[in-house]
């Protein structure tokens, strides 16, 4: 099978012969392939001056984005198998709604969407369709589509529509067949529209394969409200007429202000000129029902904000609130998740292991929006003695077994030991004592060390860096059970200080150093600021977050999980409930929790530092600057505790440099040096292409 492009041109596909068709008529040549080679010339012909070669210009990509609706007459996958198959608006290829697939987990063989046709049998049907990639250049879809048995194969395609045509015959026996859009490996912003299959006699065999027939709840409907300057739309479900919007940057200033007509169940409503930053929107419809949420926008490299695997987050799939963490998750970056994953709530009969569905439901979605799963494996569980902790040699090596059991199951990126032993009353024989913590860990080793030799075992996890409990630690051998240490250095947070990590991190590898002989790479797996009455504003959680960060990779920290992922409760003066980054419930008539301005800033960070690797410091007694890349390629996370300050740095080009609410500047070089005014709140310092 042979398959040719041609942008804004209709392509038939055939097993023999492809025809391209222009504007809807054939052109006068005609691709006939056969096994047979030309016959060579008898005489050397002059050769014709070379031909310039001719390249398409990128394709411009359009601003989209999907919503949580299904399609009338489609079946689409289950989100816990595939990413993202929903309703897109903002550029179809007709209409006003098309299809988007977004799977970035690298399986195979999956339907994604699927509707039911009937065949007569040994009949000449064609398949026609409109497709796309959201990308500037051609590149494999990651798609094909099945339908009786046969298997169409797409085309490279970039982010402008293309027409395609498939001409096929059915089978002899014909009957009831399906109409599938299947996996072929990972998937990024495949978008499908104006599917159709007919005869001779010009019936239509698919059931809305324009996509326009949908069923949504009313309001704003997007599936995620953290957007990019490429996403930057509200998909809405509004009485029909023109739409009024405001959107205000948390960080003050005029709001933005537009109107569109909307029309029909489903439609985009563009954010225009909104730039990015974390915003207040406010949506009044003809019909006088107004609408109020927060959105987030990021000037990011695609649809969405590349995932980074030093970035995760803590999640609690256990409640409710929780459901959909795997593309809450992937939204703002993170590359994976801390989950705890209750004994008890795994082994209820001794030996046998029933998983509770909250865990399979939200661990499967994580896969499929390629979040990895970091397992806290807790507590105890009372068929072998106490709920609190394991302690008698049966109950440690039933806690093993367990572990394996969950490693067994889910796909995890570690495999964490009890969580902040130090500081939990439990029944052990030594109480909170690392002593009786080196056995427990062992246990997992022994269990989950010779099945899985490069999953790592994650021991420590304590309230604080408890120093002293550390040393005991390495002393009682502590460094053999241990693959990666971790702890929740929350000193910062109880002194208001995000920059007391630095020196926690480097105590805790000098005491490694020191008391166990040698070193393992330290994961930061609980830290965070809450937003209650007693703890940071909204936007200091985001300038915290960032510092805290930095400083934690600048010494050494090889991942930090930030904690929480969502508000606990809707209380917003409960203590410990407001850790999250995006709101506990969606607010009236809007489908996606409203991300916090916190959320805004872990977004901006992963995707300013661009999975640059930390490389260097430059701080010196007024201010602190972190360096991530190197040469052109840098990225410097700069502040001033101590009031405004000015920094000086060599450049021979231009910088931009992004503040906390998302707005860059440029600031040229003036004979080799930019100077930058540094002050409480970061700010990332990037070079310009020269």
């Amino acid at each position: 099978m042979m398959a040719l492009r041609a942008t804004k041109k209709t392509i038939i596909i055939a097993g023999a012969v492809a025809v391209l068709l222009v504007g809807g008529t054939a052109t006068a040549a005609a691709m006939v392939l056969t096994a047979q080679q030309p016959e060579p010339n008898a005489t050397r012909a002059s050769e014709p001056a070379p031909k310039p070669v001719v390249t398409d210009p990128p394709a411009v990509v359009p601003v989209t984005n999907v919503a949580r609706a299904s399609v009338d007459g489609w079946t689409l996958a289950d989100r816990t198998v595939v990413g993202t198959v929903l309703p897109e608006v903002g550029d179809a290829a007709s209409g006003a709604v098309s299809l988007r697939v977004d799977a970035p987990a690298d399986d195979a063989d999956i339907i994604a969407a699927s509707a039911p046709i009937a065949l007569a049998p040994a009949t000449e049907y064609t398949l026609r369709l409109s497709a796309r990639v959201l990308a500037e250049e051609k590149a494999a879809s990651g798609i094909r589509l099945t339908a009786a048995g046969q298997t169409f194969e797409l085309p490279e395609l970039d982010a402008e529509w293309e027409a395609l045509e498939f001409p096929f015959t059915s089978p002899a026996e014909g009957g009831a067949s399906s109409i599938d859009v299947v996996l072929s490996g990972a998937v990024r912003g495949f978008g499908i529209d104006d599917v159709s299959i007919t005869g001779g006699d010009g019936v239509e065999l698919v059931p809305n394969g324009s996509f326009e027939a949908v069923q949504t709840t009313a309001g704003i409907v997007n599936d995620s409200l953290v957007m990019t300057d490429e996403s930057a739309v509200l998909a809405v479900s509004l009485a029909d007429g023109p739409v009024n919007w405001s959107a205000t940057s948390t960080a003050g200033g005029e709001p933005i202000t537009g109107q569109s007509a909307v029309s029909g169940p489903l439609a985009a409503l563009p954010l225009t000129g909104v730039s990015q930053g974390h915003y207040a929107v406010s949506v009044s419809d003809s019909a006088g029902r107004q609408i109020d949420t927060a959105v987030a926008v990021i000037d990011a490299d695609g649809f969405s904000v590349a995932q980074d695997g030093r970035f995760g987050v803590a999640a609690h799939v256990e409640k409710e609130t929780f459901i959909g963490t795997g593309s809450l998750a992937a939204a703002l970056g993170f590359a994976e998740v801390r989950n705890d994953i209750s004994w008890e709530r795994n082994e209820k009969t001794p030996g046998q292991y029933v998983w509770d569905p909250n865990y399979e439901r939200e661990f499967s979605r994580m896969h499929a929006n390629d979040v990895k799963l970091l397992g806290l494996v807790v507590y105890g569980n009372r068929l072998y003695g106490s709920r609190k902790a394991p302690g008698s040699e049966q109950s440690i090596q039933a806690y093993g077994a367990y572990a394996k059991a969950v490693a067994d199951r889910f796909d995890l990126v570690g495999l964490e030991v009890l969580n902040e032993f130090n500081h939990r009353e439990n029944d052990t024989a030594c109480g909170p004592a690392p002593s009786c913590y080196v056995p427990i860990a062992q246990a997992v080793q022994d269990h989950v060390g010779a099945a899985y030799p490069d999953l790592p075992i994650v021991t420590g996890s304590t309230a604080l860096y408890d120093r002293d409990w550390f040393v005991g630690f390495w002393q009682a051998g502590g460094l053999a059970v241990t693959d990666v240490a971790s702890y929740h250095p929350y000193e910062s947070w109880i002194n208001r200080d995000s920059d007391l990590i630095a020196g926690t991190v480097k105590q805790s590898y000098a005491d490694m150093q020191e008391f166990a002989g040698e070193t393992r790479p330290v994961w930061v797996t609980e830290m965070g600021f809450p937003t209650h009455y007693d703890g940071v504003g909204a936007l200091e959680q985001g300038q915290m977050l960032v510092r805290n960060e930095a400083l934690a990779f600048a010494n050494g920290v090889e991942k930090y999980f930030w904690y929480d992922l969502i508000n606990d409760t809707p209380d917003l003066a409960a203590g410990e409930s407001n850790f999250g980054l995006y709101e506990n419930s969606p607010r009236a008539n809007v489908v996606a929790l409203a991300p916090k301005p916190g959320a805004f800033a872990q977004a901006l960070m992963i995707s300013q530092l661009g999975g640059k690797d930390f490389s260097s410091e430059e701080s010196d007694d007024t201010s602190t600057v972190t360096v991530f890349g190197t040469g052109d390629e840098t990225t410097r996370v700069a502040w001033a505790s101590q009031g405004d300050v000015q920094r000086t740095f060599a450049s021979d080009v231009a910088v931009t440099v992004t503040d906390m609410s998302g707005n860059a500047e440029l600031v040229e070089s003036e004979d080799g040096e930019v100077t930058v005014t540094l002050g409480a709140s970061p700010v990332f310092i990037t070079p310009e292409a020269e």
